[in-house]
């Protein structure tokens, strides 16, 4: 992956995931698996990083169905930004 720091992989997967329409369903999955596996990979090194990091592991939680990890990360998430 030509792309270097969390940041612009976060970026990258949501492009990729807001363009879903225009590619096909599993081109478009066996991308964002391929940034999740290199997200989740990576040391988070700043602030803005552990947020991608708690961001990703949300989305994750709600497409395995825990409801309940899903609001602890929110919570967290939350508390961290103020």
């Amino acid at each position: 992956m030509s792309m270097h720091t969390l940041n612009e992989l976060t970026i990258h997967r949501a492009r990729v995931l807001r363009e879903l329409d225009q590619l096909s369903r599993t081109e478009a999955e066996a991308s964002v698996s391929e940034l999740d596996e290199e997200i989740i990979s990576r040391p988070a090194n700043t602030p803005d990083e552990g947020f991608a990091k708690l961001e990703l592991a949300r989305d994750l939680a709600a497409i395995d169905g825990c409801p309940n990890v899903v609001k602890l990360i929110e919570g967290a998430l939350l508390a961290l930004r103020h």
